[in-house]
């Protein structure tokens, strides 16, 4: 069982303390910097414990800097009951919290206090050169739980038996930071003492985090369900971030090299060039920046000059979004237009998650593993479940981003909280206020690359709809405007907003569009045939797609059109609706269609979602007619 080890050191800086599973390799890179006396306090099997006294140390020290520069007996001793204390405490509330059976007497974390370390007077293990910096390389621009980095380590064929010694030595040079994988912090209070608990990976908070009498480290533990299925990241398990340090890519100008027979639309130029610009110049104080591009706006194709950019720095690129579809479909084509470029993607079960690369192309959760990595980062459908309204996963893509990077957010319906940091309003000459189509931190393209028009949903208030639909009766607008679609030989998505009306959604229109029956299909999430029928949709082979939102996004169906039943159910927000209205007339062959929303009673999203289109249709009209006159 692995011990820590809690000291304070003394010397030229303020008395602080520390915490080390290796007293020798502290005691020798001390004594090689600074001459510095180190005074051990105690010892623990719990890592979590000794990060939470060390914390509480370095606060009682830092208010009596008076004994800076030197420490006595008499404050040592100050010292080690503070520590003592604060473990029985800590014993007490967990096992309070953990049961609610009188639990609290037994000890969950144990402690000795210790005045000498007589075991770690052997002679250190010496690590050569050539091995520490190759252990420094692997794991650089990484944030991994132990087991992972142990795993890493293996997988480039490096075998340390001296690595907690290795990686201490680079903690202290601050070539490296470690933490419990769950921080673990007794909040006092006159009524009631509390644990607080924090995951270091995901950050999640104690609602999330389960716990457990541990048989690793045989103390009280605990460990994050949020993130649990990236390996469990635990009070008894390291957390070690190493930043990656910019090196100069012997091949930095091939990576950059592109290949793309596209050409832009003038509007396409002048966001692709002001993104450009934002990644390049080096004087920039705001460090993100958001390309607003509505849908069918060619938001990939704008990311080239960007990404060259960064990789003519000699840069690493990543481009993360919430889907793994999206990366599947994301790296070959990236792959194709960079051909000089290593470009991986990295996914749940991508056996490419380890390794090196100019371009990764990632799912919103494996970025947690990364850590001040990239100095470009890109994050795709920033509005798009699961990255959403979820802090986890908004930490995990900051903290990729390299000291010094950027971060670059792409999307057809920014959330308002971006809107509101990133977008410039602007009042015309009536004094109605209007987004600017661009600033210092953003860029909005508000037309399709084609020239056309978004097309502007219709909405359609039906009293009783949900009676209606299973009475199996005919709802006249929704019934015509299929009707109309199908008989033109078009396509329809119907969407609903829920798995379970996907079926009757599909035995309705079955029944009120007999003629049509055969060629209509629903699909959902979980739907083991989903991507059988989304083929045969793309096919022509399935005429009408009952749907959930998960097609919301991402699927092009040339020639189509949509309708939205249940239009007022939480699930279609402003964003999900513009989205789903987005499907239509992508194509420049076909750049019209017929968007449906049909509703219930009078909602909200619905209207939101057509004054955004209305309003990116008149700011693309005004950009035309500017052009004309100029």
């Amino acid at each position: 069982m692995r011990e820590y080890l809690l000291y304070v050191k003394v010397g030229r800086e303020p008395v602080q303390a520390y915490v080390t599973p290796c007293f020798r390799v502290d005691q020798d890179y001390w004594q090689e910097q600074e001459g510095s006396q180190l005074y051990v306090i105690g010892r623990t099997p719990s890592l979590a414990m000794a990060f939470s006294l060390r914390e509480r140390l370095n606060q009682y020290l830092q208010e009596r800097q008076a004994i800076q520069g030197t420490v006595n007996e008499q404050a040592l001793a100050g010292i080690r009951r503070i520590a003592l204390t604060t473990v029985r405490e800590a014993s007490a509330v967990y096992g309070t919290t953990l049961s609610h059976e009188n639990t609290e007497e037994k000890e969950w974390f144990a402690w000795s206090e210790a005045k000498s370390v007589k075991e770690e007077n052997s002679t250190p293990i010496v690590t050569s050169g050539d091995k520490e910096q190759s252990v420094k390389d692997v794991l650089a621009g990484r944030a991994l739980l132990w087991e992972e980095m142990e795993r890493l380590l293996q997988t480039h064929g490096i075998a340390v038996p001296e690595l907690p010694q290795l990686l201490q030595r680079m903690v202290l040079s601050g070539d490296a930071q470690w933490l419990p994988g769950v921080r673990l912090h007794v909040r006092k209070s006159w009524l009631r003492h509390s644990l607080q608990l924090a995951c270091a990976r995901c950050g999640s908070g104690k609602e999330k985090i389960e716990l457990t009498t541990c048989h690793s480290c045989g103390q009280g533990c605990a460990y994050c369900t949020e993130c649990l299925g990236m390996g469990r990241s635990k009070c008894c398990t390291p957390f070690l971030c190493v930043p990656a340090h910019t090196v100069p890519s012997s091949h930095a100008g091939q990576a950059g090299r592109l290949v793309w027979s596209g050409r832009y639309s003038r509007d396409q130029e002048v966001a692709a060039d002001r993104a450009r610009q934002f990644v390049s110049s080096h004087w920039r104080r705001n460090a993100e920046f958001l390309i607003w591009a509505v849908c069918g706006a060619g938001k990939t194709e704008l990311l080239f000059p960007s990404v060259v950019a960064a990789l003519e720095q000699g840069e690493r690129v990543l481009i993360a979004t919430p889907r793994k579809d999206v990366v599947l479909e994301l790296a070959p084509r990236i792959q194709r237009v960079f051909p000089e470029a290593r470009v991986i993607a990295v996914h749940g079960s991508s056996k490419e998650k380890w390794e090196e690369c100019d371009i990764a192309i990632a799912t919103t959760h494996q970025v947690m593993r990364f850590y001040q990595r990239f100095f470009l980062v890109v994050l795709d459908e920033v509005d798009a479940f699961p990255y959403h309204q979820n802090p986890v996963l908004y930490r995990a893509v900051a903290r990729a981003v390299k000291t010094g990077g950027r971060l670059l957010y792409l999307s057809a319906t920014p959330p308002r909280y971006l809107q509101k940091r990133l977008v410039t309003k602007q009042k015309s000459l009536l004094g109605r206020s209007s987004y600017a189509l661009y600033s210092s931190s953003h860029v909005l393209l508000p037309g399709r690359y084609h020239g056309h028009a978004l097309p502007v949903p219709q909405i359609c208030t039906v009293s009783g709809l949900d009676k209606l639909l299973a009475a199996g009766r005919v709802i006249t607008p929704l019934h015509d405007m299929l009707k109309a679609s199908l008989d033109a030989g078009r396509q329809v998505f119907v969407f609903v907003p829920r798995v379970e009306e996907v079926p009757r959604m599909l035995g309705y229109l079955q029944a009120v569009l007999p003629e049509y029956r055969d060629g209509v299909a629903g699909v959902h999430a979980s739907d083991p045939a989903r991507e059988e029928k989304v083929m045969a949709f793309r096919e022509k082979a399935v005429k009408l797609m009952v749907t959930t939102t998960i097609l919301e996004r991402g699927v092009t169906i040339p020639g189509s059109d949509v309708a939205v039943v249940g239009a007022q159910a939480p699930v279609f927000d402003e964003a999900s609706l513009v989205q789903i209205a987005g499907r239509v007339g992508r194509s420049p062959d076909d750049p019209q269609g017929t968007v449906l929303f049909v509703q219930s009673y009078r909602a909200s999203a619905p209207q939101a979602a057509v004054r955004q289109i209305t309003q990116m249709n008149q700011l693309a009209k005004q950009l035309r007619d500017r052009r004309k006159m100029a």
